[in-house]
């Protein structure tokens, strides 16, 4: 099998290097400094479950150099969806797999457009990890699991294939009963964790202490998973209660992403997540201020300094 991994970042990157480490097909796409060193020094993986370097590694910063793929891990930064998915065009064939592992919801329908419904498979990572100098990439902790499915949730070859692929790896890739509710799972966290983080510039452990900003975080999963059931999305009736549950046990000093971006003065994912359940909201007719408020405060810093 033939891997190509679209934005090697922390996620990719690291899931990447695994797969490689295992003996996997794998290749690269990067840009700048940290495809320079990738290329120059090899990949290097710094992590409590053992340390790896990937040299050579096959990268480059144009995806078609680098043949049609088996799978795809497509790892690019929400607002880049689409220029990412027409850019890997010439690497899908009839039977390539996509698999996404972006922060949103709205990704799944973008590429299923642009680069087929049948090639294009559910994808959620649970991982600390992040790109800390070019070419190296830091695991935090010992979490390194993916979440893949088809998006109706029947068994296939290639997932089989997929699996097999990863546990030999020593990646955990548990089997979900339904990949579209771990996806909206997974989104309606994201858009409490960073919208509170985004709003009060503090990291969890200060927000969820405060009772008010405790509050909005209930406000802001409350919404999604709103939106989520009037879109028919088959979310446990205690899901306000699991995703306190797990705010409430990730580290005290935890930010999402998306608030390191904004201290960076990079650009934003907003539109893909607070931003998006307001759209979605809409849509059904569900009124959403707590996550209106987010995006349009952090609006004017959408596309960085």
């Amino acid at each position: 099998m033939k891997f190509v991994i679209m934005g090697s970042g922390g996620v990719g990157g690291y899931f990447g290097a695994r797969l490689a480490d295992a003996g996997g097909d794998v290749s690269f796409v990067a840009r700048g400094r940290h495809l320079e060193a990738i290329k120059s020094r090899g990949l290097k993986i710094k992590s409590e479950l053992g340390n790896t370097t990937i040299d050579p590694a096959l990268a480059s910063d144009i995806p078609e150099d680098l043949g049609m793929a088996d799978f795809i891990l497509f790892c690019v930064k929400a607002y880049d969806t689409e220029s990412a998915a027409l850019a890997i065009k010439p690497l899908v064939g009839p039977k390539t797999g996509i698999i996404p592992f972006l922060n949103g919801i709205e990704h799944i329908q973008i590429l299923r457009k642009i680069l087929g419904e049948e090639n294009v498979l559910g994808g959620v990572a649970n991982i600390s990890a992040l790109i800390t100098s070019p070419g190296v990439i830091e695991h935090f902790g010992t979490i390194q699991t993916l979440r893949v499915g088809e998006l109706d949730n029947r068994s296939s070859d290639r997932l089989a294939q997929f699996r097999t692929a990863c546990k030999r790896a020593k990646i955990d890739v548990p089997i979900p009963e339904d990949i579209e509710t771990e996806l909206w799972q997974k989104f309606v966290m994201i858009c409490t964790l960073a919208g509170v983080n985004c709003l009060t510039r503090l990291p969890l452990g200060e927000c969820r202490t405060n009772p008010y900003s405790r509050k909005l975080m209930l406000s802001l999963a409350n919404e999604v998973i709103a939106v989520a059931r009037a879109h028919n999305i088959n979310l446990p009736e205690e899901q306000i209660e699991l995703t306190m549950k797990l705010l409430d046990n990730l580290p005290i000093d935890m930010k999402a992403s998306m608030l390191a971006a904004l201290e960076r003065g990079d650009k934003l994912e907003a539109a893909a997540l607070n931003g998006a359940v307001d759209r979605l909201g809409q849509t059904k007719g569900i009124v959403t201020p707590a996550n209106r408020i987010v995006y349009e405060a952090l609006s004017p810093h959408e596309n960085g300094s």
